[in-house]
Formats: C-alpha cells, structure tokens, sequence
C-alpha cells in the first residue's frame, strides 16, 4: 500500500501551533526594537541639526537658531511638530522672510512629546558666531507615544553649547539630564 504526500491533520495542527508559540514569543521583543529604533531615529535627527548649527555659527561667522515650526516656514510653540534651522540676521529667535531655512527637523512621531528646558527659558535656541549659545544651556526632553522613558531620550547642550546624550548612570534604562535626573514621561 502506498502513502499520500502531505500532512496529517495531526501534524497540521501540531505544526501551526509550534509556530504561533513562537511567533508571540518573537513579536514581544520584535515591537521593541522598532519602537526603540523609531526613537532613536528621531535623537539622531534633532542632534545631528544641532551639531551643524554649532558647525556653521562658528564656520561663517554668524548667528542661527532653532525654533519649533509646525508649518516648516514659521517659527511656532510645539517641538514635537517640527523645527527649523536658520541663518538668524537679526538674533531674535523668529523667522524672517530674508532669512534662509537651512535644515528641518521632521518632529516627533505622533502621540509623542518633544520639549526644550533652557536656562532662560526661550522657546529657540541660538548660536553665537563662536559656536557657542548665549546662557542657553539645557535639554531637549523625548518622550515617545504611550510615554513608557526607557523609550525617550535627552540631549543635553552645555554652556559651551556642545550638545551630548543623556546618558543612563543608575542603570535602571531610563536617560538621565546633565543633573542625574530621570526622564519623566508621565503624561498626567
């Protein structure tokens, strides 16, 4: 007597429950990395912008800010929606029509917060023709949709403007500020 070719229904179900187990074990750590990939896609972004400001202040000579923008244009409140990188003739902080937009930031993902804590409290950030910031020192704060920390980030820019990481020290997964204080993304 000759065998079919093919699976039992027995080997079937065996076979499709072997993979599904496996399948929810993969897709825990899978949908981290991605978040975990999507956030720091976004850091490298924001500091990259800040590292060719510092860059061009000082290689030209002149003035530029970072302001948050929602319409890639116009200088407005909200990092989360975007920033532009300008040539800042006048020092202001605002956005005019002779000055040149030199680099947008793309802005957070949505459900995302993205906020910007200087020393004196100006909604830009400015750089100095010595690639220095005039007493703007502070940090960028990114907390991702859902506002689980170990998923956000900190950049931090000193007083001599050089922006850098928040780094995690205690070990607990969570950035830290330039003062050793957790990022909070508690949302209430």
């Amino acid at each position: 007597m000759r065998r079919a070719n093919g699976f039992t229904l027995l080997e079937f179900i065996i076979t499709a429950s072997i993979l599904a187990i496996l399948t929810a074990i993969a897709a825990a750590p899978t949908r981290n990395l991605v978040q975990r990939y999507r956030s720091e896609i976004k850091a490298r972004e924001l500091f990259e912008i800040l590292t060719l400001m510092r860059s061009h202040a000082y290689a030209k000579r002149r003035k530029y800010s970072l302001c948050p923008s929602s319409d890639s244009y116009n200088c407005g409140t909200d990092w989360a929606m975007g920033a532009l990188l300008f040539e800042d003739k006048d020092a202001d902080g605002t956005r005019d029509q002779d000055e040149r937009v030199e680099r947008l930031y793309s802005g957070a993902e949505p459900g995302a917060r993205l906020t910007w804590n200087g020393f004196n409290n100006q909604g830009y950030l400015i750089f100095n023709p010595d690639g220095t910031t005039p007493a703007q020192s502070g940090n960028f704060k990114y907390c991702p949709p859902g506002g689980d920390a170990k998923y956000g980030w900190i950049i931090v820019l000193n007083a001599i403007g050089r922006p850098y990481f928040g780094k995690d020290k205690d070990g607990d997964g969570i950035a830290e500020t330039g003062g050793g204080e957790n990022l909070n993304c508690d949302y209430n």
